[in-house]
């Protein structure tokens, strides 16, 4: 979880928007946002940065699941 809030502070800074609320859901969003623009408007480290994100929130509840 360590991993993903750190994500989580990275996208805030980056988007220079601290009380932004995310989830993976709204992640998720995002990407496809971006994703929907021509390539040439496309924010891709805004896309990377969602990606890892993601990743470690899937990651936190797998390693989570695993321990039940």
């Amino acid at each position: 979880m360590k991993e993903y809030k750190r994500c989580l502070a990275v996208i805030r800074t980056y988007l220079n928007d601290k009380t932004l609320k995310l989830n993976a859901k709204k992640l998720d969003k995002l990407i496809s946002e971006e994703l929907e623009k021509p390539i040439d408007e496309m924010d891709t480290h805004l896309i990377d940065l969602c990606l890892n994100a993601l990743v470690a929130y899937r990651t936190y509840m797998s390693e989570r699941e695993n321990k039940k």
